[in-house]
Protein backbone atom coordinates (compact mmCIF):
# COMPACT_ATOMS: atom_id res chain seq x y z
CA UNK A 1 0.00 0.00 0.00
CA UNK A 2 1.49 3.64 -1.20
CA UNK A 3 2.05 6.33 0.97
CA UNK A 4 -0.30 8.52 -0.44
CA UNK A 5 -2.91 6.12 0.35
CA UNK A 6 -2.23 5.43 3.91
CA UNK A 7 -2.67 9.27 3.88
CA UNK A 8 -6.57 9.37 2.31
CA UNK A 9 -7.39 6.36 4.48
CA UNK A 10 -6.15 8.18 8.10
CA UNK A 11 -7.60 11.33 6.86
CA UNK A 12 -11.05 9.17 5.85
CA UNK A 13 -10.42 7.52 9.30
CA UNK A 14 -9.77 11.17 10.99
CA UNK A 15 -12.92 13.27 9.73
CA UNK A 16 -15.34 10.09 10.57
CA UNK A 17 -14.16 10.21 14.43
CA UNK A 18 -14.49 13.81 14.10
CA UNK A 19 -17.86 13.42 13.25
CA UNK A 20 -18.08 10.86 15.60
CA UNK A 21 -16.52 13.25 18.41
CA UNK A 22 -19.26 15.80 17.67
CA UNK A 23 -22.15 13.72 17.42
CA UNK A 24 -21.34 12.73 21.00
CA UNK A 25 -21.28 16.24 21.67
CA UNK A 26 -24.26 16.93 20.36
CA UNK A 27 -26.35 13.94 21.98
CA UNK A 28 -24.26 15.36 25.06
CA UNK A 29 -25.29 18.60 25.01
CA UNK A 30 -29.24 17.97 24.15
CA UNK A 31 -29.11 15.16 27.39
CA UNK A 32 -27.99 18.04 29.59
CA UNK A 33 -30.07 20.50 27.74
CA UNK A 34 -32.78 17.96 28.43
CA UNK A 35 -31.90 17.44 32.01
CA UNK A 36 -31.91 21.17 32.83
CA UNK A 37 -35.40 21.70 31.75
CA UNK A 38 -36.77 18.26 33.61
CA UNK A 39 -35.05 20.01 37.12
CA UNK A 40 -36.36 23.71 35.81
CA UNK A 41 -39.87 23.49 35.27
CA UNK A 42 -40.65 21.56 38.32
CA UNK A 43 -38.78 23.81 40.27
CA UNK A 44 -40.52 26.83 38.86
CA UNK A 45 -43.67 25.30 39.15
CA UNK A 46 -43.12 24.14 42.48
CA UNK A 47 -42.10 28.19 43.25
CA UNK A 48 -45.52 28.71 42.02
CA UNK A 49 -47.22 27.15 43.74
CA UNK A 50 -45.31 27.64 46.84
CA UNK A 51 -46.59 31.89 46.03
CA UNK A 52 -50.25 31.28 45.65
CA UNK A 53 -50.15 29.36 48.86
CA UNK A 54 -48.04 31.90 50.54
CA UNK A 55 -50.24 34.53 49.26
CA UNK A 56 -53.41 32.69 50.28
CA UNK A 57 -52.14 32.32 53.88
CA UNK A 58 -51.01 35.98 54.16
CA UNK A 59 -54.64 37.69 53.47
CA UNK A 60 -55.90 34.87 55.42
CA UNK A 61 -53.87 35.99 58.37
CA UNK A 62 -54.83 40.09 57.26
CA UNK A 63 -58.60 39.44 57.52
CA UNK A 64 -58.09 37.36 60.47
CA UNK A 65 -56.36 40.43 61.96
CA UNK A 66 -58.81 42.98 60.43
CA UNK A 67 -61.84 41.24 62.51
CA UNK A 68 -60.28 40.41 65.19
CA UNK A 69 -59.57 44.00 65.77
CA UNK A 70 -63.01 45.06 64.58
CA UNK A 71 -64.92 42.67 67.01
CA UNK A 72 -62.41 43.65 69.93
CA UNK A 73 -63.05 47.56 69.14
CA UNK A 74 -66.78 46.95 68.81
CA UNK A 75 -67.30 45.17 72.13
CA UNK A 76 -64.66 47.87 74.00
CA UNK A 77 -67.15 50.56 72.27
CA UNK A 78 -70.71 48.62 73.29
CA UNK A 79 -68.96 48.09 76.91
CA UNK A 80 -68.09 51.83 77.32
CA UNK A 81 -64.36 51.10 77.50
CA UNK A 82 -63.46 53.01 74.81
CA UNK A 83 -65.10 56.14 76.49
CA UNK A 84 -67.98 57.67 74.95
CA UNK A 85 -69.38 56.01 72.11
CA UNK A 86 -72.70 56.40 69.77
CA UNK A 87 -75.60 54.12 68.74
CA UNK A 88 -76.40 54.69 65.25
CA UNK A 89 -80.22 53.09 65.95
CA UNK A 90 -80.77 55.92 68.73
CA UNK A 91 -78.85 58.92 67.13
CA UNK A 92 -80.31 61.42 64.32
CA UNK A 93 -79.13 60.26 61.03
CA UNK A 94 -78.34 63.78 59.94
CA UNK A 95 -74.54 62.78 61.21
CA UNK A 96 -74.20 59.49 58.77
CA UNK A 97 -75.97 61.03 55.69
CA UNK A 98 -73.52 63.84 56.02
CA UNK A 99 -70.45 62.20 56.70
CA UNK A 100 -71.60 59.64 53.77
CA UNK A 101 -72.41 62.79 51.97
CA UNK A 102 -69.04 64.26 52.55
CA UNK A 103 -66.68 61.50 51.94
CA UNK A 104 -68.40 57.62 50.56
CA UNK A 105 -71.86 58.69 48.47
CA UNK A 106 -72.00 55.38 47.02
CA UNK A 107 -71.12 53.56 50.40
CA UNK A 108 -74.30 51.49 50.56
CA UNK A 109 -74.62 51.24 46.67
CA UNK A 110 -71.52 49.26 46.11
CA UNK A 111 -70.89 45.95 45.77
CA UNK A 112 -68.55 44.26 48.15
CA UNK A 113 -66.01 43.92 45.56
CA UNK A 114 -65.47 47.66 45.39
CA UNK A 115 -63.69 49.26 48.18
CA UNK A 116 -65.43 51.94 49.97
CA UNK A 117 -63.12 54.96 50.68
CA UNK A 118 -65.08 54.93 54.63
CA UNK A 119 -63.91 51.13 54.65
CA UNK A 120 -60.31 52.14 53.71
CA UNK A 121 -60.61 54.98 56.22
CA UNK A 122 -61.45 52.62 59.12
CA UNK A 123 -58.93 49.82 58.25
CA UNK A 124 -55.95 52.73 58.54
CA UNK A 125 -57.46 53.83 62.09
CA UNK A 126 -56.40 50.11 62.93
CA UNK A 127 -53.60 49.76 60.68
CA UNK A 128 -51.49 52.95 60.08
CA UNK A 129 -48.27 51.51 58.94
CA UNK A 130 -49.76 48.95 56.80
CA UNK A 131 -49.26 48.71 52.79
CA UNK A 132 -51.58 49.86 50.45
CA UNK A 133 -52.29 46.12 49.30
CA UNK A 134 -52.92 44.99 53.00
CA UNK A 135 -55.50 47.88 53.71
CA UNK A 136 -56.98 46.80 50.18
CA UNK A 137 -57.13 43.54 51.21
CA UNK A 138 -58.79 44.06 55.14
CA UNK A 139 -61.25 46.37 53.52
CA UNK A 140 -62.91 43.84 51.11
CA UNK A 141 -62.73 41.47 54.29
CA UNK A 142 -64.59 43.78 56.52
CA UNK A 143 -67.14 44.51 53.68
CA UNK A 144 -67.70 40.55 52.95
CA UNK A 145 -68.10 40.21 57.06
CA UNK A 146 -70.27 42.72 58.59
CA UNK A 147 -72.86 44.99 57.52
CA UNK A 148 -71.86 48.74 56.19
CA UNK A 149 -74.00 50.15 58.87
CA UNK A 150 -71.38 48.36 61.17
CA UNK A 151 -68.92 49.74 59.44
CA UNK A 152 -69.95 53.04 59.43
CA UNK A 153 -70.68 52.93 62.97
CA UNK A 154 -67.63 51.85 63.82
CA UNK A 155 -65.91 54.81 61.87
CA UNK A 156 -67.93 57.31 63.61
CA UNK A 157 -66.65 56.12 66.93
CA UNK A 158 -62.94 55.34 66.53
CA UNK A 159 -62.05 58.07 64.32
CA UNK A 160 -59.45 60.48 65.67
CA UNK A 161 -59.91 64.43 65.92
CA UNK A 162 -56.69 65.31 67.07
CA UNK A 163 -54.47 62.81 65.38
CA UNK A 164 -51.08 64.57 66.43
CA UNK A 165 -51.86 65.66 69.81
CA UNK A 166 -51.14 64.09 73.04
CA UNK A 167 -54.24 63.49 73.95
CA UNK A 168 -56.32 62.43 71.05
CA UNK A 169 -59.95 62.57 70.54
CA UNK A 170 -61.30 59.41 69.58
CA UNK A 171 -64.94 59.53 68.16
CA UNK A 172 -67.90 61.87 67.32
CA UNK A 173 -68.89 61.97 70.92
CA UNK A 174 -65.84 62.67 72.62
CA UNK A 175 -65.38 65.83 70.34
CA UNK A 176 -68.88 66.92 71.27
CA UNK A 177 -67.62 67.27 74.34
CA UNK A 178 -64.21 68.15 73.46
CA UNK A 179 -65.08 71.21 70.90
CA UNK A 180 -68.46 72.03 72.13
CA UNK A 181 -68.65 70.92 76.05
CA UNK A 182 -71.96 69.65 75.41
CA UNK A 183 -73.08 65.84 74.53
CA UNK A 184 -73.80 65.15 70.77
CA UNK A 185 -77.47 64.99 71.01
CA UNK A 186 -77.58 68.66 71.60
CA UNK A 187 -75.77 69.50 68.93
CA UNK A 188 -76.97 71.57 65.98
CA UNK A 189 -76.67 70.40 62.10
CA UNK A 190 -73.59 73.37 61.39
CA UNK A 191 -71.70 71.37 64.61
CA UNK A 192 -72.10 68.22 62.81
CA UNK A 193 -70.66 69.92 59.66
CA UNK A 194 -68.23 70.56 61.51
CA UNK A 195 -66.75 67.53 63.42
CA UNK A 196 -67.41 65.46 59.55
CA UNK A 197 -65.25 68.43 58.31
CA UNK A 198 -62.35 68.00 61.27
CA UNK A 199 -62.95 64.00 60.82
CA UNK A 200 -62.28 63.91 56.93
CA UNK A 201 -59.62 66.77 56.89
CA UNK A 202 -55.91 64.96 56.00
CA UNK A 203 -54.41 68.24 57.80
CA UNK A 204 -55.68 67.82 61.02
CA UNK A 205 -57.46 71.57 61.48
CA UNK A 206 -57.81 73.00 64.68
CA UNK A 207 -60.73 74.93 65.02
CA UNK A 208 -59.96 77.13 67.97
CA UNK A 209 -56.38 78.16 66.59
CA UNK A 210 -57.97 78.63 62.75
CA UNK A 211 -61.30 79.11 63.05
CA UNK A 212 -61.08 80.43 59.36
CA UNK A 213 -59.73 77.72 57.60
CA UNK A 214 -62.93 75.24 59.75
CA UNK A 215 -65.23 77.38 59.23
CA UNK A 216 -64.79 77.00 55.15
CA UNK A 217 -64.25 72.97 55.76
CA UNK A 218 -67.40 73.32 57.66
CA UNK A 219 -69.30 75.46 54.86
CA UNK A 220 -68.25 72.66 52.23
CA UNK A 221 -69.42 70.00 54.12
CA UNK A 222 -72.88 71.56 54.16
CA UNK A 223 -72.49 72.44 50.28
CA UNK A 224 -72.35 68.24 50.02
CA UNK A 225 -75.27 67.86 51.79
CA UNK A 226 -76.68 70.16 49.38
CA UNK A 227 -75.54 68.14 46.67
CA UNK A 228 -76.81 64.75 47.90
CA UNK A 229 -80.44 65.66 48.88
CA UNK A 230 -79.55 65.86 52.75
CA UNK A 231 -80.55 68.97 52.99
CA UNK A 232 -82.33 72.06 50.79
CA UNK A 233 -79.96 74.22 48.98
CA UNK A 234 -81.81 77.44 50.94
CA UNK A 235 -81.23 75.49 54.48
CA UNK A 236 -77.69 75.03 53.70
CA UNK A 237 -77.39 78.61 52.83
CA UNK A 238 -78.76 79.81 56.08
CA UNK A 239 -76.36 77.38 58.17
CA UNK A 240 -73.38 78.59 56.43
CA UNK A 241 -74.23 81.88 57.67
CA UNK A 242 -74.28 80.19 61.12
CA UNK A 243 -70.66 80.72 63.19
CA UNK A 244 -68.93 78.34 64.82
CA UNK A 245 -70.18 77.33 68.24
CA UNK A 246 -66.52 76.67 69.64
CA UNK A 247 -66.18 76.31 73.48
CA UNK A 248 -62.58 77.19 73.87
Amino acid sequence: MGEHTIREILKRRSDDTQRVIRRRRERATQGAHRAGKSFWIPAIVMLFILLIVGSVVYTGWLAHAVSDHFMADRNANAAGHNGLSLNLQSTTQFLPNTLLAAIDPNFYNNSNLTISPLTSRLVRIYFPDESSLAITVQAMALQFRYSRTDILEAYINDIDFRRHAERPVRGFASASQHYFKKPFAQLQPQDMALLVALATDSGDVNPINNPDKALAMRNAVLQFDAEQGVLGQAQVDALKKSPLDIVP
